[in-house]
């Protein structure tokens, strides 16, 4: 049905033209008669988003467009053209807030009619590119400045502060962020001393301290380092960091958003999971709370923002898992399977272990618990519900290659890090074989 009323639209839309083409030649408009009434017997489609073609049917429009208004919800809608008894428009950008039904007003003249149908609007997200280039040559190269002309090698987590700096982890090199004006790369610290494979950040409630996870071999090393905010609230470049915990293979770690003073993070070899009851200590010492059963799990933790539950994202066995937060003694819970099966390899939209999914890396939570995460090798970002219903949300699966558009026509290489803006719905991605800062907005 849907392919038919394209196919019509597209039909009515080359008459149309046509029909205008032939009155220009034959110099013999339509003229909008003022002492008749504007009638409008229908318009289509009923629903679509911004740049939709829109087609309003009546009489006495005129041909002249420069008398014609057309407006969704307030929005002046651009007019296109107009042969008398069609107006050929685009639904204009930003019409509504939400996807909702909106009034249709026509004015032809001084005459105005308000469409009896309502329009249902349906915001877009478009995939743009944010930061990020490459020489002719395909190279990439680690270079702050302008963003305009910064560089990435390889920006594979990303996390925002709360003045919606964005920071970014360019893996193998150092701890970079892009201002909140979005007009600068600047570097918070680079790898070496120590801290040569950072993984993850998170801030403490009062985002005066930063605490960046290193994945490293050594007992001795250190898992966890703290880096501390200026006084005016600016964060420092090449900034010094302190160690505040020393364990292995830490493949990152999170703080819980409500009870902020707790601390999770793993450790590889043996799937341990660990919590630190008191973050304010010079140095910590972290407490096993379970292991997973599951050795060699290289995973990321991420809390939801009401704390009830995280998901353990397992890159290297392809799943999924969700471990409950007990309130009453403070920590999560051993955790238990909720999308994909380990050690399945592959890309299935469903629900819970019916899904599949391939190499998963970071995610991020909307403010309706429903989590977006990266998938590497599928070159997708896919979303889970609450219920575990999984989607995939933009790209094109298994392909890869660097292209903007609309959500499922964009394509990505290897994406990796992710983060939400939930001032406006906003999702930055870390396009990491592109060596790109990816944006996916409404509109």
């Amino acid at each position: 049905m849907e392919n038919t009323n394209i196919m019509k639209l597209g039909a009515v839309v080359l008459l149309l033209l046509l029909g205008l083409a032939q009155c220009k030649d034959e110099d013999s408009f339509a003229q909008h008669d003022p002492g008749t009434p504007v009638e409008v017997t229908a318009f289509t489609p009923d629903s679509g988003s911004a740049a939709a073609q829109l087609l309003i049917y009546g009489s006495n429009f005129g041909t002249d467009t420069s008398l014609i208004e057309v407006t969704i919800n307030g929005t002046k809608a651009p007019v296109l053209g107009s042969n008398g008894s069609v107006i050929f428009a685009m639904v204009p950008r930003k019409a509504a807030a939400t996807d909702r039904f909106c009034n249709v007003k026509l004015r032809v003249g001084t005459q105005e009619v308000l469409l009896k149908e309502q329009f249902y609007y349906k915001r877009r997200y478009m995939v743009t590119t944010l930061a990020g280039t490459s020489d002719r040559d395909g190279q990439r190269y680690y270079i702050d400045g302008p963003i305009d002309m910064a560089q990435f090698r390889n920006p594979c987590w990303l996390m925002f502060d709360d003045k919606y700096n964005l920071f970014i982890i360019d893996e193998g090199d150092g701890v970079r962020y892009i201002n909140a004006a979005q007009t600068e790369v600047k570097t918070l610290f680079r790898t070496g001393n120590g801290v040569s494979r950072p993984r993850s950040i998170a801030f403490t409630s009062t985002y005066d301290t930063m605490i960046v996870s290193n994945d490293q071999p050594d007992q001795s090393g250190y898992s966890q380092v703290m880096v501390k905010r200026n006084a005016d609230g600016s964060w420092p470049e090449n900034a010094p960091w302190t160690p505040v915990c020393y364990t292995v293979n830490c493949n990152g770690g999170a703080f819980h958003p409500v009870n902020n003073n707790e601390y999770y993070f793993n450790s590889y070899t043996n799937g341990e999971v660990y919590k630190v009851n008191d973050t304010k200590a010079a140095r910590w010492t972290p407490e096993e709370l379970f292991r997973t059963g599951d050795v060699n799990w290289e995973f990321g933790t991420y809390f939801a923002p009401s704390g009830n539950f995280a998901y353990f994202v397992v890159v290297n066995n392809h799943y999924i898992a969700r471990s409950t937060y007990d309130w009453g003694n403070h920590k999560l819970l051993s955790p238990i399977d909720f999308v994909g099966v380990r050690g399945e390899n592959n890309r299935v939209d469903g629900a819970l272990t019916n899904a599949r999914v391939t190499r998963p890396f970071q995610g991020t939570f909307d403010e309706d618990d429903n989590f977006y995460f990266c998938e590497q090798w599928s070159h997708t970002v896919r979303k889970i519900t609450p219920e575990g219903i999984v989607t995939t949300f933009a790209g094109r699966s298994f392909s890869l290659g660097f292209v903007d558009g609309e959500l499922r026509e964009a394509v990505f290489n290897g994406p990796g890090g992710i983060a939400y803006d939930k001032r406006d719905g906003t999702f930055y991605v870390g396009d990491v074989g592109n060596g790109r800062i990816r944006k996916i907005a409404i509109e």
